[in-house]
């Protein structure tokens, strides 16, 4: 017997939260719950529309395949973390984590330039939403969106726009600043499909414009026969210090204002040094919370 999306987003947690039960809420939870699993990935982008007459659209497509498992790592009814843990081959990378919040009033607005500022949201405006924070391999901020869950028949959709910074694959570009990007997360019975609206723009020396637009469609489809061993044992070993990284960053998130997270500070490249905490962790010799706070803080710079 097939399941609908919606049975097999149950089945993944319990619901019972301790919320009062309404329909909507938890056909939200299902929704998200659903893009859990262990998953065939796609990742295409195309460049479409120049919008400078000094700047070619790129007609070569980037196109990439991978396997993803995508773990539910935190559930506290209005919060859910989820997780995906990249295998290609041999190698294991934890990627992208997406961190969805109900009716959140605080969202995260990256500016450019490594900048990052606290967007309040009215609680009428938040009212029946779900923001979706976005984090790097190594916890810190990526992009982040409001927007409310839309259920169809066969099908959920949450649809919103991000500020996000240029993708590790084009981090080398310089002709462009950020990306204005539109998301679009679509839930089905045969896994789900993030497509993307984007806008490259230019953000400096006082002027801001788009140079030109890229469409990206990712499929993340369902399987059952791939041998995910190696990344669910590298979660067994990490997952413990990978929640205690997320709460750190949660304190050095602003209240108000901005944050800019560098790449280098005096400990050293953060990527390098958060992944020189991870061997420690697989060696069963992980950093405590004080440590991870006291390496994390300098990359972090008020604005």
């Amino acid at each position: 017997m097939k399941l609908s999306w919606l049975a097999l987003g149950a089945l993944l947690l319990p619901l019972g939260t301790g919320f009062a039960a309404d329909e909507k809420f938890e056909k939200d939870r299902q929704a998200i719950l659903a893009m859990a699993g262990d998953f065939k990935v796609g990742f295409h982008f195309q460049e479409t529309l120049s919008l400078r007459s000094d700047y070619e659209a790129k007609t070569k497509a980037y196109e990439e395949e991978a396997f993803e498992t995508v773990k539910v790592v935190e559930d506290s009814g209005k919060k859910i973390v989820l997780q995906h843990i990249l295998q290609a081959g041999p190698m294991v990378v934890k990627h992208w984590a997406q961190i969805w919040t109900y009716e959140d009033t605080e969202i995260l607005e990256f500016q450019g330039s490594r900048v990052w500022s606290t967007k309040k949201i009215s609680a009428e405006e938040a009212k029946g939403k779900w923001s979706q924070r976005v984090t790097q391999i190594d916890d810190s901020p990526r992009y982040e969106g409001i927007a409310a869950w839309v259920h169809n028949e066969q099908s959920s959709e949450w649809t919103a726009v991000a500020n996000r910074p240029k993708p590790r694959r084009e981090e080398k570009r310089d002709d462009y600043d950020l990306l204005v990007v539109t998301n679009r997360h679509t839930v089905t019975p045969l896994g789900w499909f993030h497509e993307q609206d984007n806008a490259k723009v230019v953000k400096r020396e006082g002027k801001e414009y788009p140079l030109v637009r890229e469409i990206g469609y990712n499929p993340y489809l369902r399987v059952k026969d791939h041998d995910f061993a190696k990344a669910n044992a590298y979660w067994d070993k990490t997952h413990a210090f990978w929640k205690d990284v997320r709460g750190v960053w949660e304190e050095l998130y602003p209240a108000q204002g901005s944050i800019k997270v560098q790449s280098k500070a005096e400990p050293g490249v953060l990527m390098d040094v958060v992944a020189e905490f991870v061997e420690e962790t697989e060696d069963g010799k992980a950093p405590d919370v004080a440590k991870i706070r006291e390496s994390l803080k300098p990359f972090v710079v008020a604005q």
